[in-house]
């Protein structure tokens, strides 16, 4: 991963109907058909929860991105259309990802990767904790073309966009980013003596960059950021502290004026 990348790489929006041909049909089929109609149902299903929904359309995603629906015929691609744009999780699933990728693309644009970051960290943030999990189902935690999905839940793709910023906030600050934004590896060669950076260097080449090793790694280099000093009192304290009447103004200070203080010397 070359840390001065646009950060957007990693963000997919939701996948597209599945244009397939039947005589390539895999082999399972009855099997991945039948799974499909039940997920297809759940997400175009008003009355199912919100969250079986939301797992019901993450796992058509998947089915998608993987091809387990190539070889469907017309009827299914239809129904997919309907789940994927016409259903009120696909909605919203297609505006908040439209939404937030072009936040963070402007940003990325005017500040560079660390400002993709930092956009995409404080448009999440932004959402409801519905939205949230929406967005993260289906753009931040979208399956790969094998199914997988890169983050085991939101705080973890929290902890990598930390790590991530951190990343490259460092290789800025340590003068190896070439005019381009991209890594400048003869300026990092110059300085092979520095072992923090040559870690660096490393860490940000390795290509499971979304991994916990991976972020678990870039902290422990760079230390964990540094949790806001907090002090919390219960409220039966917080109410003496309310009740508490003002401190008394301080007595201003009388001006100094020259020869006021005399030093004698025996």
């Amino acid at each position: 991963m070359d840390p001065i990348s646009p950060a957007t790489s990693a963000y997919v929006a939701p996948v597209a109907a599945v244009r397939a041909v039947a005589s390539r049909a895999l082999p399972d089929y009855a099997e991945r058909m039948a799974r499909f109609d039940l997920l297809a149902t759940t997400v175009l299903d008003g009355k199912a929860g919100e969250e079986q929904r939301l797992a019901a359309y993450q796992d058509l995603q998947a089915m998608s991105a993987s091809g387990q629906l190539i070889g469907a015929e017309d009827e299914r691609r239809k129904l997919l259309d309907r789940a994927t744009f016409d259903s009120d999780i696909g909605q919203r699933a297609q505006q908040l990802s439209s939404t937030f990728l072009r936040s963070v693309n402007e940003a990325g644009r005017s500040g560079g990767a660390a400002g993709a970051l930092r956009a995409a960290t404080s448009a999440f943030d932004g959402l409801s904790a519905s939205d949230q999990k929406v967005l993260f189902a289906t753009t931040l935690n979208a399956p790969d073309r094998l199914g997988a999905r890169p983050y085991s839940d939101a705080p973890a793709w929290r902890a990598n966009a930390e790590a991530q910023s951190r990343m490259v906030d460092y290789m800025q600050a340590a003068g190896v980013v070439g005019a381009n934004g991209q890594l400048d590896y003869r300026a990092a060669a110059a300085r092979s003596d520095d072992a923090k950076l040559s870690a660096a260097v490393k860490l940000s080449q390795r290509r499971d960059n979304t991994s916990p090793d991976w972020t678990r790694s870039v902290l422990q280099l760079f230390g964990a950021a540094r949790a806001p000093d907090r002090l919390d009192l219960s409220p039966a304290a917080r109410k003496l502290v309310d009740a508490a009447p003002a401190p008394a103004a301080a007595p201003q200070a009388t001006p100094y004026r020259a020869g006021a203080l005399v030093s004698r010397t025996a």
